[in-house]
């Protein structure tokens, strides 16, 4: 995303911060809209310009921030789940050192798109509603007698209609729409995303998010929609505010840790023998009898129906200077959680390199367990850390009363 046509331009990794000498209040207020990096002001007049764990671009008046990621591109993709089904060759996707993730992430898209839809747009039946002169499918006799009473013709009728426009291709046109307008800067991934979305003029235009179902009928497609998916989600913007121009898009590294967490952990924890064992992501849990006061744990580990393990994913490092020291309000966090599950365990998996540690609370005799990912090793050896982990975890004495 870094462009040479700005006076200034910023770079940090995530989480790094850099100050700044001079920058204008408006731009700064302008770049602080977009909650893609932090800014505050010293007593002796500069900016520090922080990053927190979103990556992406930000644009205003001549200055850009770029937020890199703190690990590998192809990490990152791993991450997402992507690792095998993008088949990320030379040819297909371009990547080396000075590529940035959103770069490489639209391209892939784009590439996946090309694939999926080769053979056509996949067509699914979809309910149709339309006044008719021609007798077709089933009268729908409430419209039928709200808008024509006493009459039979026109007919109001309702059929099943085999039609491009289907939640999937929905999902693609909306990703399509947002990678033209945030996310390329080439003019030919631009032709190739438009002439893509040429393809796409029969699917309606998504005004709010929906979902997909995988099928045996749209698997060609789940590659393509999986990375929809994260466009959409992403946070992108492009306004225009008197003579400024605000332009940005990013993703949240947060929520791309916690839901390969779940992931990694479901399908190592399903295939366990000789148990009951299964995953649940964003347990709802309420701390008051009439459930007004409600907390969210990031997964829980059921085991033969019963709460075995709560975990919370924390994709910053602990803080503290010394030994690591975690975060007061993540302690409390899972502590609550394993209070409310009636579990004498809960554990912290953190996104950074470090040794397991138990920390004994006065709560209720509970303990909390930490954990580290140092996500900057390669995916083998990421995959045998959370081998380590679950093997761990499933070796715990957790009682529940």
């Amino acid at each position: 995303m870094i462009s040479t046509e700005y006076l200034q331009v910023f770079a940090l990794s995530e989480y790094e911060e850099k100050l700044v000498e001079d920058l204008d209040s408006d731009v700064v207020a302008n770049i602080q809209k977009t909650e893609l990096v932090e800014l505050s002001r010293k007593v002796t007049g500069e900016f520090v310009l922080k990053a927190g764990s979103k990556i992406g671009f930000v644009s205003v008046q001549g200055v850009q921030v770029n937020v890199k990621p703190r690990f590998p591109i192809y990490n990152i993709f791993y991450f997402l789940g992507f690792w095998d089904a993008l088949r990320l060759e030379k040819e297909k996707v371009k990547i080396d050192k000075s590529a940035d993730f959103l770069t490489v992430l639209f391209q892939s898209f784009l590439t996946n798109v090309e694939e999926a839809t080769r053979k056509g747009l996949i067509n699914g039946y979809v309910n149709q509603e339309e006044t008719s002169k021609v007798l077709k499918g089933r009268i729908d006799f409430s419209r039928q007698f709200k808008k024509h009473p006493g009459s039979y013709f026109p007919f109001e009728v309702s059929f099943d209609d085999y039609v491009e426009d289907v939640p999937e291709n929905q999902i693609l046109k909306k990703a399509l729409q947002i990678a033209l307008k945030y996310g390329l800067k080439e003019r030919e991934l631009k032709n190739r995303a438009q002439n893509l979305l040429f393809n796409f003029k029969e699917v309606s235009d998504l005004s709010e998010a929906i979902s997909w179902s995988s099928s045996r009928l749209n698997k060609h497609y789940w590659d393509a929609l999986q990375i929809a998916d994260l466009i959409i989600s992403g946070n992108g913007f492009h306004e225009n505010v008197g003579n400024v121009q605000i332009n940005g898009f990013s993703v949240d590294m947060h929520r791309i840790f916690e839901g390969f967490v779940a992931k990694q952990l479901a399908s190592r924890v399903n295939k366990i023998k000789g148990e009951s064992n299964w995953i649940k992501k964003q347990e709802k849990m309420y701390l008051d009898t009439q459930e007004k006061y409600k907390q969210i744990a990031d997964i829980v580990w059921y085991r033969e129906d019963k709460p075995f393990q709560v975990l919370d994913t924390k994709y910053k490092a602990p803080e503290g200077e010394n030994e690591q020291k975690d975060s007061l309000n993540d302690l409390r966090q899972v502590i609550s959680y394993a209070s409310l599950l009636r579990l004498k365990q809960a554990h912290l998996i953190y996104g950074v390199a470090g040794d397991p540690r138990s920390i004994e609370s006065n709560q209720e005799g509970i303990t909390v367990f930490t954990h580290g990912l140092d996500l900057s090793q390669s995916p083998d050896h990421i995959g045998k850390q959370l081998d380590l982990i679950v093997e761990t975890l499933r070796r715990s004495e957790t009682s529940s009363n």
